[in-house]
């Protein structure tokens, strides 16, 4: 039987603890039959890729993405995402980790039932301002030049943002910036395929490069499709400070 999920765990730096805390939280607590396993390694500790080889060779991580450098978030999801072929993919930095045993089973029922508009599960938050995600960049321009762009105007507090021109009785647009936070979360792979996610520019020397999560939600509701947020749903997240550079 097919593995209708991957589960892509994204290792970084010389946290070899945040690895093996995140990947045998996954070995305990998920039936291994209903994922395939997928590791990025970027510019790990010799001990920690040590230790995924090791995880590879015996067959508990399916595919090991290596990179002696650092490559960034994006890039190394690109290449951790380019041979999914399973229905969903259940993302994970390493400093997420599952604490109950219904985490993923409980994501996949909520997934098989959803209809085909809903592509993405997870913690929903949003940001109130740009400046809360991005470095001097003007991320409605970055949007609108997407080619995932499909004409809905990006957030603003400015008239007309998001198509509200008097949000809340308050003779302004609606400036906030909905996402599925980057921790963890499940997504239709099909979305992925259709957007080409991460979007190209997302690269190191973008300067909204650490919001990848935020894009990823106005992209998603630039195609008319929904998130469903299910709240942490057995998983910490994002248990650790934000680490390297960005």
């Amino acid at each position: 039987m097919t593995p209708s999920t991957t589960i892509c765990v994204l290792t970084y730096g010389d946290y070899f603890s945040l690895a093996q805390r995140c990947l045998d939280s996954i070995l305990k607590y998920c039936c291994r039959a209903e994922y395939r396993l997928v590791v990025g390694a970027n510019a790990v500790s010799p001990e920690t890729l040590r230790w995924l080889e090791e995880l590879h060779a015996t067959g508990v991580i399916d595919t090991l993405h290596q990179s002696s450098e650092n490559l960034g978030k994006c890039p190394m999801m690109r290449r951790m995402f380019a041979d999914v072929d399973t229905d969903y993919i259940c993302w994970f930095d390493d400093d997420s980790y599952v604490l109950e045993p219904n985490a993923l089973s409980e994501r996949l029922r909520l997934a098989n039932l959803a209809p085909s508009s809903t592509v993405m599960w997870g913690h929903e938050f949003y940001f109130s301002e740009e400046s809360n995600f991005s470095t001097n960049a003007d991320v409605g321009s970055f949007v609108e030049s997407s080619p995932w762009y499909r004409g809905l105007t990006p957030p603003s507090w400015i008239p007309g943002g998001k198509g509200e021109w008097n949000f809340e009785g308050r003779g302004v647009g609606d400036g906030r910036w909905f996402f599925i936070t980057g921790g963890c979360w499940l997504i239709r792979t099909a979305a992925i395929r259709e957007l080409d996610w991460p979007d190209k520019r997302l690269a190191d020397n973008c300067p909204i490069k650490r919001a990848d999560d935020v894009i990823l939600g106005e992209a998603i509701r630039q195609q008319g499709w929904r998130v469903t947020d299910i709240g942490p749903c057995g998983v910490k997240i994002n248990d650790a400070p934000r680490r390297g550079t960005g």
